[in-house]
């Protein structure tokens, strides 16, 4: 399933992807590096190429060229579940909750070992993350906020390095926004890759290290936050030979 790993490697290296559905060719040789807890915003209009280039580091897809690797390790013929076991997790829009079970209960489904094991792992992961709900509650009565702490938490009981978030301020209120500002930036000096799918220039600037821009299959932009300004990237996301 793997090559050669390197110590010095990247986190997470997208190299020359391809991907053609027919001859529709969605992603036109995507190049991406993301290194241990640093934040990269994605952005970029529907149609994009954001979605397929997030289901083949999911192991949904599988690229027509290219390779990804996680610290030096190539990884290949990727499913769903050698994606979470390489480390990747996709934090979804919508949080799969089980509404009449606790939040223990919704974050352990499916894990395999004894449960004291699994709390007393989970317990070491609640507090690394300094979360504050208890996890006796039950699934129906947590905000979207507190649902996406759940898949957070899902997330790092299976050790994720990479971790997806798309778009995950959009039903969040101010305060919960901040909540969520706080734990990526905790993920983050846990040495966590994370990729953050927004639309929102506002957040790209308080919480990302880097930027990309997606367009038409290829990305167009790319660089440390710090070297851009929002004129830049809403310039950036206008269709070719339009002017601000």
């Amino acid at each position: 399933m793997a090559q050669q790993s390197d110590s010095q490697a990247a986190l997470l290296e997208v190299r020359g992807v391809h991907k053609r559905f027919g001859l529709n060719e969605v992603l036109k040789g995507i190049d991406l590096t993301i290194e241990s807890g640093q934040v990269l915003a994605m952005i970029g209009g529907n149609g994009a190429g954001k979605s397929t280039l997030m289901k083949i580091l999911m192991g949904i897809y599988h690229q027509d060229e290219g390779t990804v690797a996680i610290k030096g390790q190539t990884l290949t013929a990727l499913t769903p579940s050698r994606a979470m076991k390489a480390g990747i997790y996709m934090v979804p829009q919508e949080p799969l909750i089980f509404a009449h079970m606790s939040i223990e209960d919704n974050v352990l489904i499916g894990f395999q070992g004894s449960r004291g094991e699994l709390s007393g792992k989970l317990g070491e992961v609640y507090e690394r993350i300094g979360c504050t709900i208890d996890l006796t509650r039950l699934g129906m009565t947590l905000s979207i906020a507190e649902q996406q702490m759940v898949e957070l938490l899902r997330g790092l009981m299976r050790h994720s390095q990479v971790l997806i978030l798309d778009e995950p301020t959009s039903s969040l209120t101010f305060d919960e926004v901040q909540t969520l500002f706080r734990l990526v930036r905790d993920l983050k000096a846990h040495g966590i890759g994370i990729i953050y799918i927004t639309h929102r220039m506002a957040e790209v600037f308080e919480i990302a290290d880097r930027i990309c821009i997606m367009s038409d299959g290829r990305i167009t932009l790319e660089g440390p936050t710090a070297d851009f300004t929002r004129a830049m990237l809403v310039q950036a996301l206008l269709p070719p030979g339009t002017h601000a």
